[in-house]
């Protein structure tokens, strides 16, 4: 029998390792990492809180992995960085695709909001003037 083994993708990989977690290096290391490359985006800055506390979550998940990715060139450190970046990479666009439609009928209500004329259209329904 032939066939393809295809990996999920979608799905998180979880690794815990207890030992190797220290919350008092996660939380100050999810801040540093905010302050490089996040302080500069306001939505960014409006969800900290639930940034970091993405990231430290992720660290914990893969705290078993982080120290199976170490090696001669890559250290333990650089692996932690990288997860908490992605982590908070992907909990803004996450964040973003599912609060897209809020902003999308912001723009339909506006005119709703500003009192405008409504008038019928035969080709395009109503519409506000």
């Amino acid at each position: 029998m032939k066939g393809f083994f295809v990996k999920n993708y979608s799905k998180k990989q979880i690794v815990i390792d207890r030992e190797n977690f220290n919350s008092a290096v996660c939380y100050p290391l999810a801040k540093t990492v905010f302050a490089r490359n996040f302080k500069r985006n306001p939505l960014a800055q409006s969800l900290y809180d639930d940034m970091v506390q993405e990231a430290v979550t992720r660290l914990f998940e893969l705290s078993g992995k982080t120290k199976e990715m170490a090696n001669e060139k890559y250290s333990e450190n650089y692996a932690t960085f990288w997860v908490a970046h992605n982590a908070m990479l992907a909990f803004l666009k996450t964040w973003e695709r599912q609060n897209k439609w809020c902003l999308s009928f912001q723009d339909e209500a506006d005119p709703i909001l500003r009192d405008r004329k409504k008038v019928w259209s035969p080709e395009w329904g109503w519409m506000y003037v």
